[in-house]
């Protein structure tokens, strides 16, 4: 599968019971996880931490994969990911057009979410 037809979305969890998400005003769904699509040789891993970095301005780690969903041909890649500095869920300037949103305000945002990322969301945000 090419590159182009790659998605890796980061899914950024940190407390208190946080999600992080970039802003698409006027657009729907109105906020969407932060990433990007893979250079050549990149790994899952790392164009999620640089597509946050690069969307957000927050530094991650990535974890584990928490699958891959194939729809009109292309491959989303979503990757679990924490701050690799703590985060006070004000500090993102307005600039960058991201948020940490709460569990509620997410299934507001996302109410389509894939449901294993739904899933792992129900098990780290809810229990914070």
């Amino acid at each position: 599968m090419s590159r182009d037809a790659q998605l890796v979305l980061a899914v950024v969890t940190a407390p208190p019971g946080r999600l992080l998400l970039v802003h698409r005003p006027g657009e729907m769904p109105p906020a969407v996880l932060p990433g990007g699509r893979p250079q050549a040789r990149e790994s899952p891993g790392a164009t999620a931490e640089r597509g946050c970095l690069e969307e957000t301005g927050v530094e991650i780690r990535a974890g584990r994969q928490l699958g891959r969903f194939n729809h009109d041909g292309i491959a989303t890649i979503y990757v679990a990911a924490r701050p690799v500095h703590d985060v006070d869920p004000e500090e993102i300037p307005d600039s960058v057009r991201a948020g940490w949103y709460l569990h509620d305000q997410v299934d507001m945002v996302l109410p389509n979410l894939w449901a294993p990322v739904r899933h792992h969301l129900e098990k780290t945000i809810r229990r914070r």
